[in-house]
């Protein structure tokens, strides 16, 4: 009898949509990215959320990030292909305040934030061009497309082989792999600029989403150990500085005043003025040297810390042609690619 040949499945929309529809059906749902890291991922770019603003969840699924973007108080709609899934989310979600609604292929409304969380290793070859510019066409100019998928996926050694049917295939449904520069050279070929490119691994996302808060923290208190420097200097000039001149002020009209004494007590006094001039005169050395010292101790201190974090804002630098591919922010042995751009 000759042996069954294993062949690889052959992935079509109809396929994808009942594989999907029958996960969403089964406990493996539960081990989906948005439920199990979804409530990280949302800490971790909350920063380029925009309360008061209007977000889409591309590719929503079973509604675990986009219910996680409504609890959130953000205005948000969800995007996804199969009719099934899109009635359970209309079930699930429908009657949320700042719920938007389920929008489909032939929907114009722009956005301003996309939220494409592990789906792009999911389109099939025939659709990944038309549906990355249906993607871009739903950010509004200057607006935020926020996605994830696995870092380089061996995608042979991932998959599985069901004995039943002789089909080689991989468990998740994913159908291609990115590393970081080729995630954002391929956003940028439809107008995006990286904003923020990171490796991560959300098996320890706790400690990652601390790393970050560590991270902003550092920022925000250089930024307020700078201001109250600026207060303290101007303190110190306004009344430290004025009081030490005024004293000034007063021994020159003193002076001005001793030309009816005798010569004696001229010279003594005179010499008493001059004495008191230094002794001022150094306390006005001393007051630049300490506000000079501290400025320097404040300086030191920030930049030590933000040198220890990692910087969240690249400053517009494009890291899709950067060499490191992005930011390590927690390495494991499955890594996730975190990508924000900003749509031109």
């Amino acid at each position: 009898m000759e042996q069954a040949l294993v062949k690889r499945i052959h992935w079509t929309p109809q396929l994808v949509n009942k594989f999907w529809d029958g996960v969403a059906q089964t406990e493996l749902d539960n081990l989906s990215f948005g439920k199990v890291a979804g409530p990280k991922f949302i800490e971790l770019i909350s920063d380029f959320l925009a309360p008061g603003g209007r977000h889409l969840d591309f590719g929503a699924g079973s509604g675990h990030v986009l219910q996680l973007l409504l609890d959130r108080g953000l205005n948000a709609a969800g995007f996804d292909p199969s009719p099934d899934r899109q009635a359970t989310l209309i079930e699930k979600i429908g009657a949320h305040q700042n719920f938007l609604g389920i929008k489909g292929l032939d929907c114009n409304e722009q956005f301003d934030v996309v939220l494409l969380m592990e789906v792009v290793e999911h389109v099939l070859d025939e659709d990944f061009h038309k549906v990355l510019e249906k993607v871009a066409k739903f950010v509004k100019p200057g607006g935020y497309l926020i996605a994830s998928t696995p870092n380089n996926e061996n995608l042979e050694s991932s998959s599985v082989y069901c004995p039943v049917s002789d089909m080689f295939f991989h468990p998740w449904q994913h159908v291609r792999s990115f590393t970081p520069d080729q995630l954002s050279d391929c956003f940028k070929n439809i107008g995006f600029s990286a904003s923020f490119v990171a490796l991560t691994d959300f098996s320890s996302d706790a400690e990652l989403v601390e790393g970050y808060k560590r991270t902003v923290a550092t920022a925000s208190l250089k930024e307020y150990s700078l201001t109250q420097l600026s207060k303290v200097i101007e303190v110190g000039v306004q009344k430290k500085y004025q009081l030490r001149l005024k004293e000034l002020d007063s021994i020159d009209a003193i002076l001005q005043r001793g030309a009816t004494h005798g010569l004696w007590r001229k010279i003594k006094f005179g010499f008493y003025l001059l004495m008191k001039h230094r002794t001022l005169i150094t306390k006005l050395h001393s007051l630049v040297h300490d506000m000079s010292y501290h400025f320097d101790e404040v300086t030191d201190y920030t930049q030590e810390q933000l040198s220890q974090t990692m910087a969240l804002a690249l400053n517009g630098v494009d890291y899709s042609t950067h060499e490191t591919g992005g930011i390590d922010l927690r390495l494991g042995r499955e890594t996730t690619i975190v990508y924000v751009g900003k749509k031109q």
